[in-house]
This record gives C-alpha cells, sequence and structure tokens, in this order.
C-alpha cells in the first residue's frame, strides 16, 4: 500500500496534487488510511507539495509585471491549472515579502484606518462613560495625575475586562495634555503576570541587571524602570510582583533609588509615577509598606454596574470598529442589539467586544458568495450561543426606549464619535479566515447551507466567550470525518442543520454522539434481528417532529427507511442534548490543613480527575484563629452550589462543629475529620460521578475503614474493565471497543473492554461487579452509575478523556498510586533514546519544534495539545539559553517527563540573529527541578569551556554534570 501511494504522489499533476481523499478513492479504501500512511512516509500533504512551484510560478509573473494586482494574478495562475483563490494567492505573496504596495483602493484605504486608529490617543473624553458611571474614577485619576510635583502612585483594581489598562493610557495622555510631563515622555507597559513563575527574570527585566548578576549575564542591562525615567510605568497584575519586587518597588517610591539585579546597594535614581492595576483586592495582595506608598486607590465599576445608555453607546463604538475591518455596509436588526444590551458579561467589556466578533464575523459569512458590494445582513441567528441560552432562558428581552429603529444601518469609515479602541491584528485576520474557508469547502463541492452551517460551529471555536484565557481544541470536524467518513459527517451536519432551525442544540455533544450512532446502524443494515426497543414517543412535542424531519436525510442518502424505534432514538437524542437542560449542581469540596499539606491533595485530585473541584486552604501556626475561621468561611461559599460543602480537615483545622459551619456561612457543612490523599480523591470522585446526597456520600466514608475505600486507587486483584455504552449496544458500543484499544494501545491482559446499551446496563453492572473492577463508563448516554466516572464520545474522538483513563488505568492497575510521595527526576532519567532525531538536512525552527513535539506526542511523554502551548510559550519570550535552544510548555501537559532532543546539520535560526544546532525540548514536570538544574550546570560549564553542548555524547559517555548551581537555575526554564 505504501509503494502505491509512493507512486500516485510521484505522477500526480504537480499543478494540482491529489487529496488524500481523492488517493483514497483510487485505492478504494478509507481517507483516514491514506493520512496516516502519508504521515508515516512523511510526504506532505497536498498544499504543501504544490507549493514551491505555485511560488515560482508566482515570481515569474511578478518579475514581468510586479505591480499586477493579486486578483489579475489569480487569473492567471487558473489559466495556468492551478485553481487557486485570491485570498491564497494574497497570503503566498505576502508571505514573498517582495512587494509592500496592496492590490486595491479598498485595502490601501483599510491600512491607512488601521494606522489612524493605533495612532489615536486614548483620552478621558474618549472613554465611554466619562459622563456618568466613569466620572468619579476619572476625577480621581486626573486629581492624582496633576499632584505636585510629579503625580501620586495609583492603583487601578476591579474585575477582568473593565478598562484598566485604557484608563492608565488616558491618564497618560492627561499628564502630557496638562503640561505635567513632557510630550517625549515615556509609558512603559508591564505585565508581571507574563514571568510570576520566575522572579528572578521578572526582577531582571524590571530593574535590570549587572554584569555577572547569573550565569550568561555577560554586560550591564537597563530594566523598564530606567526606560520609564520621566514618565509613567504601568505594572498591570501588580498582584503577581514577588515580595523582592514590591520592596524594590517601594524604595523607588520612597528615595527615587532602586537596585538593579546582583547590585548590593539602592543606587539607581530615577524618577517615575507608578501606575498599577490588579484584580484582587489591594489589601489581600500587596505587601501593606508597599499599599502605604501609593495613596490613590481606583476602583472600576464592573459592566452590569454601566448605564443602558452607556452600554448602548459601547455596543455602536463596537460594531463601528467591525464594520470598518468588514469594509461592507452592515445592517443589525433591533432584536440582536437588545439582546447584547440585556445578556449578562461576566468577563465584562473584553467579553462584550468578543462576542459582537463572532456575530459579524457570522453574518459576513452568508455574504461571501454574493457580489461584492453587498450588504451584511445580522440578524438574532447569528448571536453566539451562550446569548441566546440566556436570553431564550430569561425570557423576552424588556422594550429598550433609546432602541428606537427596527434595524441599524453601519457604514465604514463613517463612525459616531464613541470613543475609540486599538486594533488588534487577528480581528482582521477573523474575517479573512471566514473567505478563505468559505472558499475552500465551496472547492470541495459543498452547498452553501452545509458552508454556513459548519463555518458557524468553527466560528463558535475561535472566539469564546471568555475573557480570553479559555481556548477551544480546533479541527474537531476532521476528526469526525477520521472516525466515521465524510458521508455519515456530511448526513449528520444535514440533520443538524433542520434542528437547529427549531431548537438550540449542545452541537458537539449532538454531533458526535449522532455520527458514531448513525455510523453504526449503517454497519449493521439491513439486519433481520434487528428488534423494536421499548422506547416511547411523545408524537405532539418538538423533538419528535424534529426527529421525524431529520430521518428524511437518511431516506433521501441511503435509501434506508428508519422505524420507529430509531426515530425515538433521535428525539431521545435531541432532548438530551438541549442547551437548556438545567445542569445538576453539584456538592463542594473544601481541604483544609495546616502547613501546604491540602494544597498537595488537592493538586493530586484535580490532576487524576483533570477538574479542578475542591479549593485548599493552607493554615499556618501563628494564624489568628478568627482570620483562619473567616478565610476558611470564605472558601465554603465561594464552592457552595446549592448542594452543601464537604468539609476535610486534618486534626488541627478542623476549628468549628458542623452547625457552627453552617450558623457562620450560610451553607450546609459536613466535616470529614482526618484527611488523606486517598480520602480526598474518593470525595472528590463521588461529587462528581455519583448521584449520592451529601450526607450518603459522608456517612458512608465515616463508617468506612480507609483499607476499605475504593480499589481505583490500589492494586485489585480483579481484572480492570471500561464498560462501553450506546442507545442500542451494538453499532457505536462496537465502533467504541475497537477506538479505545487503539488509542490507549493497552493489551486485553491491562484492561477488559465491555459492551452493553443503555437498557441493559443496570442489570448487567451487577453481574459485572462480582467479576471485574470496572473504573470507567464510555460512551454516548451517561448511564449514571453509582461513583463510576463517565467519558463521551466526543472527549474520546477528540482524546481530551484518553488522558483521563489513561491515569485511570494506571491507579486501577496499581501503577499509580496518588498517595506516594513525588519523585524527584534526575537529568539521566529524563534521557529517551528514542526521543533522539538527528537532521542530516537544513531545517527550520518550525520544522524542529514540530518534529520534536511528535517524538514526544507518539511515545506518550506528553498531551495532544503540548505542540500549541510550546508555540504560545513561543510567543512569550525567548527561549534559546546558553548557545541552545530549549522550548517546553507548561507541566500540565505533561504525562510522564523526558527530553526530545534535535541534532542539527546545519544551525537555525531561532530568534532573530540566534542561531543554534542543538535543540532540548523539555516535557518536564513540579519532580523535575533537580534535572532542570543539572541540565543548566551541563549547558554552562560547555558555554565557559567553548565545548559543544552535545547532551548526548555527555550522558552516552557514563559523564556526570559538574557543579549543580542551586537556587539559580529552574526559574530560567519557566
Amino acid at each position: 500500500m505504501e509503494e502505491r501511494i509512493r507512486h500516485i504522489i510521484e505522477y500526480e499533476d504537480k499543478k494540482a496534487p491529489l487529496t488524500d481523499e481523492q488517493i483514497a478513492r483510487q485505492l478504494g479504501v478509507r481517507r483516514d488510511e491514506v493520512t496516516l500512511l502519508r504521515h508515516k512516509l512523511q510526504i506532505p500533504d497536498s498544499r504543501k507539495r504544490r507549493q514551491p512551484l505555485l511560488l515560482k510560478e508566482m515570481e515569474h509573473l511578478l518579475k514581468q509585471t510586479p505591480s499586477m494586482p493579486s486578483r489579475e494574478l489569480t487569473s492567471r495562475l487558473n489559466e495556468m491549472g492551478y485553481e487557486v483563490s485570491r485570498f491564497m494567492v494574497h497570503q503566498l505573496r505576502g508571505k514573498m515579502e517582495a512587494f509592500s504596495e496592496e492590490d486595491t483602493p479598498k485595502t490601501e484605504e483599510r491600512t491607512r484606518q488601521k494606522a489612524r486608529k493605533a495612532s489615536q490617543a486614548v483620552t478621558f473624553a474618549s472613554l465611554i462613560g466619562a459622563k456618568g458611571t466613569l466620572k468619579a474614577a476619572i476625577q480621581q485619576a486626573q486629581a492624582a495625575a496633576l499632584y505636585p510635583p510629579n503625580g501620586l502612585h495609583t492603583l487601578f483594581f476591579g474585575a477582568s475586562g473593565v478598562g484598566k489598562s485604557r484608563m492608565a493610557e488616558a491618564m497618560y495622555h492627561f499628564a502630557i495634555e496638562q503640561q505635567v510631563m513632557k510630550r517625549n515622555a515615556p509609558f512603559i507597559i508591564f505585565n508581571c503576570a507574563d514571568y510570576a513563575k520566575n522572579p528572578q527574570l521578572l526582577l531582571s527585566q524590571l530593574f535590570g541587571y549587572v554584569k555577572g548578576a547569573f550565569t550568561g549575564a555577560q554586560q550591564d542591562k537597563l530594566g523598564l524602570v530606567d526606560q520609564a525615567d520621566g514618565g509613567i510605568l504601568f505594572l498591570d497584575e501588580i498582584h503577581r510582583l514577588p515580595p523582592e519586587g514590591q520592596e524594590n518597588l517601594f524604595y523607588l517610591i520612597d528615595k527615587g533609588v532602586y537596585r538593579r539585579l546582583g547590585e548590593v546597594q539602592f543606587q539607581q535614581k530615577a524618577t517615575i509615577l507608578i501606575v498599577g492595576a490588579t484584580t484582587e483586592s489591594p489589601e489581600s495582595s500587596l505587601l501593606l509598606t508597599l499599599r502605604r506608598r501609593i495613596p490613590m486607590t481606583i476602583e472600576l465599576p464592573s459592566l452590569s454596574e454601566w448605564t443602558q445608555q452607556e452600554r448602548l453607546s459601547l455596543i455602536l463604538h463596537f460594531l463601528n470598529e467591525e464594520t470598518d475591518r468588514i469594509g461592507k455596509e452592515v445592517v443589525v436588526q433591533k432584536e440582536v442589539i437588545a439582546s447584547l444590551m440585556m445578556y449578562e458579561c461576566p468577563a465584562n467589556m473584553g467579553q462584550l467586544h468578543s462576542d459582537i466578533r463572532v456575530l459579524l464575523a457570522k453574518a459576513f459569512l452568508k455574504t461571501i458568495h454574493q457580489e461584492e458590494k453587498s450588504v451584511v445582513q445580522v440578524d438574532r441567528y447569528d448571536l453566539p450561543m451562550h446569548v441566546v441560552s440566556q436570553q431564550q432562558s430569561n425570557g423576552l428581552a424588556p422594550e429598550l426606549p433609546m432602541l428606537k429603529k427596527d434595524q441599524f444601518l453601519f457604514i465604514p469609515g463613517q463612525r459616531s464619535d464613541l470613543g475609540s479602541e486599538l486594533c488588534e491584528d487577528s480581528a482582521q485576520h477573523l474575517y479573512n479566515w471566514v473567505v478563505e474557508r468559505y472558499r475552500n469547502l465551496k472547492n470541495q463541492g459543498q452547498s452553501e447551507e452545509l458552508i454556513e452551517l459548519i463555518v458557524n460551529k468553527e466560528l463558535d471555536t475561535r472566539l469564546e466567550p471568555a475573557a480570553g484565557e479559555h481556548e477551544k481544541r480546533a479541527l474537531r470536524l476532521q476528526q469526525l470525518v477520521k472516525l466515521v467518513g465524510d458521508q455519515v459527517v456530511s448526513a449528520v451536519e444535514q440533520m443538524l442543520w433542520i434542528a437547529e432551525r427549531h431548537m438550540t442544540l449542545d452541537y458537539q455533544r449532538i454531533s458526535y454522539a449522532l455520527a458514531i450512532h448513525l455510523h453504526g446502524l449503517l454497519d449493521r443494515w439491513p439486519d433481520p434481528k434487528t428488534r423494536e426497543l421499548p422506547l416511547e414517543s411523545d408524537c405532539e412535542s418538538m423533538e419528535y417532529k424534529v426527529a421525524l424531519e431529520m430521518a428524511k436525510v437518511v431516506q433521501t442518502i441511503w435509501g434506508i427507511t428508519l422505524p420507529d424505534a430509531e426515530v425515538a432514538l433521535l428525539e431521545m437524542y435531541l432532548k438530551q442534548c438541549s442547551v437548556f437542560t438545567e445542569p445538576k449542581p453539584m456538592i463542594g469540596v473544601v481541604v483544609t490543613s495546616y502547613g501546604q499539606v491540602a494544597k498537595s491533595m488537592v493538586e493530586v485530585a484535580a490532576r487524576l480527575f483533570e477538574r479542578k473541584h475542591a479549593l485548599a486552604v493552607e493554615l499556618y501556626w501563628n494564624d489568628d484563629l478568627s482570620s483562619a475561621i473567616e478565610r476558611i468561611s470564605a472558601s465554603i461559599r465561594q464552592v457552595d452550589q446549592g448542594e452543601g460543602v464537604i468539609l476535610l480537615a486534618d486534626m488541627g483545622s478542623n476549628l468549628l462543629s458542623e452547625a457552627e459551619w453552617e450558623m457562620r456561612t450560610g451553607v450546609r457543612v459536613q466535616v470529614l475529620p482526618n484527611v488523606t490523599t486517598t480520602l480526598v480523591i474518593e470525595v472528590m470522585r463521588k461529587c462528581l460521578y455519583s448521584s449520592e446526597s451529601m450526607s450518603q456520600i459522608v456517612n458512608r466514608l465515616r463508617t468506612m475503614p480507609t483499607n476499605a475505600l475504593p480499589s481505583v486507587y490500589t492494586t485489585n486483584s480483579k481484572p480492570v474493565a471500561i464498560v462501553t455504552i450506546c442507545l442500542t449496544g451494538e453499532g457505536a458500543a462496537k465502533r467504541l471497543d475497537m477506538l479505545l484499544k487503539e488509542k490507549l494501545e493497552a493489551t486485553e491482559e491491562q484492561v477488559t473492554i465491555l459492551q452493553a446499551s443503555s437498557l441493559s446496563i443496570r442489570k448487567l453492572y451487577k453481574e459485572w461487579l462480582e467479576k471485574y473492577h470496572i473504573f470507567a463508563v464510555v460512551g454516548t448516554v451517561n448511564p449514571m452509575l453509582d461513583g463510576i466516572p463517565f467519558i463521551s464520545i466526543k472527549e474520546i474522538v477528540d482524546e481530551t478523556g484518553i488522558s483521563f483513563i489513561k491515569r485511570l488505568l494506571l491507579v486501577a492497575n496499581g501503577t499509580l498510586s496518588p498517595s506516594l510521595p513525588p519523585h524527584s527526576y534526575g537529568l539521566r532519567e529524563l534521557w529517551h533514546p528514542e526521543l533522539i532525531w538527528n537532521c542530516a538536512e537544513p531545517a527550520s525552527k518550525e520544522r524542529v519544534i514540530d518534529t520534536l513535539a511528535s517524538l514526544l506526542r507518539e511515545k506518550g511523554f506528553v498531551e495532544h495539545d503540548f505542540v500549541q502551548k510550546v508555540w504560545e510559550r513561543e510567543r512569550m519570550g525567548n527561549t534559546c539559553l546558553l548557545g541552545v535552544a530549549i522550548p517546553h510548555a507548561d507541566t500540565l501537559q505533561t504525562i510522564r517527563p523526558g527530553i526530545a532532543v534535535a541534532r542539527l546539520a546545519y544551525p537555525v535560526e531561532w530568534e532573530p540573529g540566534q542561531f543554534v544546532q542543538y535543540v532540548y525540548m523539555l516535557a518536564i514536570t513540579e519532580h523535575c527541578q533537580l534535572a532542570v538544574e543539572e541540565l543548566y550546570s551541563f549547558l554552562s560549564e560547555r558555554l565557559e569551556a567553548n565545548q559543544s553542548p552535545d547532551l548526548q555524547a555527555l550522558l552516552e559517555n557514563g559523564e556526570t554534570s559538574g557543579r549543580i548551581l542551586y537556587g539559580k537555575t529552574s526559574n530560567d526554564f519557566e
């Protein structure tokens, strides 16, 4: 098969290379088989195979006519047989970096608009709410800026997204306007959270360092304080500044002096105005000595405190802004603006802006296939799901008197004077992405309706309603195609397109469940043994009527008339996947102890279940009793969801009786003393997956001996098993069986996979418990088995649930015990020959990172998202150190620690002007401190001796590293 694929690709049309789907049709196999074999052969996909030839042809055409518009260039390339879109040509042209002129006057105008916006100053007058909700805060900020001789140091605090950074910028421009500062005074921004885990690096960035302050500091370096001299230093998330940094800061405020890293005395001088921002209460996050030296504290109100008129102004401002980016007239229906005004925005202005981008991107998609000057129509169907959900759950929005028109027109370049917002490049890229995605799907022959549905769903994954810290998994649709095939996915999309015209569904959940069910149905059809399932239908319900329409899709595509039982199953799926189903509130968990014991217990449980459900409260022996009680009380109130809270306390931290806790907090509390890691895990397991009440859970655990806790956490004499379940117990469950065996890579001796239907599971479960130790249930519906974790088919396909099952399997087989003390890894233990890549040809940074991350992923060292997190870390700053590149991600991405090594034949440019020939990609946990220090010591010694940093030669020769620089090293890898 491999030779046939190689042969087909070798003789394909190089201008129009074959896709995996086209190759699969020639060979009569599934597309995913071709994709896997192509990866094994290290053959690029069709687009990458064509790109060198396409770039060469573009270069040739542009040499002849450098000013050729992209439209004409696209037409010429299509005439030559390349079949490319204008957007793709525009992108490739930009990559060539040979021509800087834009191809159309419209693009030039957008570029000018963007430059104008970026140059506009954010002033107090330009802020929405300046004469209303923000008036008091602005007056305080103005007073602070004008206070002689150099202004009052100021702290803005409030929830995420309330505009703290914009207030700081407005304060800066006000100071210049009032001639308190020189016109060219600096405004330096520093986010303390970027280096919060690395205090040494944070201090060196902020205050600078002197030569010899640490290994690698070969010359003095100025810090941001020096750069801000004579102006404002804005410290965002100032509460993340370590105590030593706060100490330096209050010396600077008090005396106007500071010390660089490596200096003993405070001998540097600077005159700056400190402006800080924090999302936490200043009393709880800053040292008292620093708080006393920041006299002006200004709290900014959340969006919920704004007036309706101010919120309307903000919405119109964002709509104007997005209209400029699109470059088309936009018409927004009144009910859309009303919905945006009434729904809750926990992340404030940032969330509102993100939601409006999603709204406009979905509406913009509908106009791509129309004429260039078509108007973008925005209606309620374009609203993000959580906005619609809130609106329907709260009923119809009240009439808003300020919305006097049925629709609102927005024209590019014609903006209301409602303030300005700095552009973000990613916002324009969103609309470019919509264009490219539309073209790709259109070239695949998809219908307009299906294209709209697919891109709408993918848009929801690109921009979330949260504050920007959450990231969703991409390419879910392609992963589903690999599992069940193109035709089934296309049918499911059509069925859901019908359903979503009548109801609001959890798209991801139902798409996976429906696709796997339909695939199983087709596999066994026609089956004379198919029996009518005892399911009752409500023929008058909306779900039943929609299910009948969905069944017609199956009949149209495959000529199969679904029996009543299958229609009833579709009805059941629709009911289960409604987004308006109220989630069951869970029992809260608080763990208290003296010292850091509680925190470590909670971290072990959170890592096992991949859920942050319990809250740890650490107490200290010198704590005031009333203060300790109040901290525990605050945590109890925080985790309560209405079902009560279980308090797990060690011998000394059980300070009150259950009745006293309830009286103090207003929450029903039950206490479990003598807390252990095993007990924390068992309580979390029951709270997450059991249907038992809080009293049932606590009473059972109080009377149960410690050694009788469920054996999922200890070695068990019974064989361990997973149950796969679907409504029928046939196609989907069998397919899941195969999928789990493939992804878990476990032998039959390690795990048994049992199949069941949701109708027979209760009876079978009791029988199986006598023979097997069942530690997980996987399927399309949750059978709610007491205390057994459920993993959905969606989580298996996109692999978010695979790592969880692997951890459960480890502890079920006794190969991992959460209660064991952590093992400290040395450098030699992180070395694995299978993680070495000797590249004998020129490579790029992108190829090196992707190759090393793939090695770690394939060998089971890291999670699926590891490479994405590596790239996120690369964008944060330089990872070159001591002559080598050390890319890495956060420790949550590591399954087991290891180092992937690239030995390159030729140096690669890692950062501008920095070339490396050795790359060490770290997959580490919090227990790899020793290994990191040994690596740092080795690299330092090799650099000083002017020797090659070849770690492989070192370890293969059995050498040991010399000095270990304790206390100086690990922070460099954060």
